[in-house]
């Protein structure tokens, strides 16, 4: 029996968007949650408009192992708040005062899925003439914010600000695979890693001061301000010892 191959996206919100050849911002689960939990940041920083949800029969709803690594997976709901379920999905965000997609990415189970997600999100990006992509991730070998792209005008932009190239030759999963599908269809695209430390038995176990950096870096680039305040306070907790009981941060909520 073939793998049933299906892929659907619901738009929450029909309201004409005054968006016009706008910038995306994708993060999801990885190295250390680094690029989800800035994601996650930004939505509740900025508070952008909801329009639409992408499904795929490709999403599981448990992990057993890092999610960006192909790990072995079972499907299933995921609970978010109040106990209530619902379908694993990617998020799109509209912030229209800046001109801005957010996406809120989720893992597929393998690279046939993983690749006819992003190949559906980069549609997407067509149809609103998106200008250029910058993808979040970490990376354990070099200090500071690094970079690659898919277009040398960008490094040279990305220099200006500071940010060297990196030496890290494969980015993995949902957010690397949008990038590089994009650029297929003539998005430009930069992928932007803070530097983190690996930990072996939780692979994103929440490194919230390298996902601080990565939204501090992002605002001085896109000129936008974010309070990432609250991302110092959730790493000086991690240091402390968890409370009985206790559930963990609401950035990591109802995600793999």
């Amino acid at each position: 029996m073939g793998i049933t191959k299906k892929i659907w996206v619901t738009y929450c919100d029909k309201s004409k968007t005054t968006l016009k050849a706008p910038i995306v911002i994708v993060g999801s689960s990885g190295l250390r949650s680094v690029g989800k939990i800035a994601v996650d940041v930004l939505i509740e920083k900025l508070q952008p408009r909801l329009f639409a949800e992408l499904y795929s029969y490709g999403f599981p709803g448990v992990y057993y192992g890092p999610s960006y690594v192909g790990a072995p997976s079972n499907a299933g709901t995921i609970k978010v708040k109040d106990n209530l379920v619902e379908l694993p999905k990617v998020e799109f965000y509209l912030l229209e005062a800046e001109n801005i997609l957010i996406i809120r990415g989720y893992q597929a189970y393998d690279s046939l899925n993983q690749y006819l997600v992003a190949d559906t999100v980069t549609d997407l990006f067509k149809q609103f003439h998106v200008k250029k992509v910058f993808s979040l991730g970490a990376q354990v070998i070099e200090e500071g914010i690094r970079c690659c792209a898919t277009d040398p005008e960008l490094l040279e932009e990305m220099s200006k600000h500071e940010i060297k190239r990196t030496n890290v030759e494969r980015f993995i999963g949902f957010s690397g695979l949008v990038v590089a599908i994009g650029e297929e269809k003539g998005i430009k695209g930069i992928c932007l890693f803070a530097s983190t430390t690996q930990n072996m038995t939780d692979a994103e176990q929440p490194d919230y001061y390298a996902a601080k950096e990565l939204v501090d870096k992002l605002g001085e680039l896109l000129g936008i301000s974010v309070d990432t305040a609250d991302l110092e306070e959730h790493e000086h907790k991690m240091d402390e010892p968890a409370e009985e009981g206790e559930e963990g941060s609401e950035y990591l909520s109802g995600y793999a």
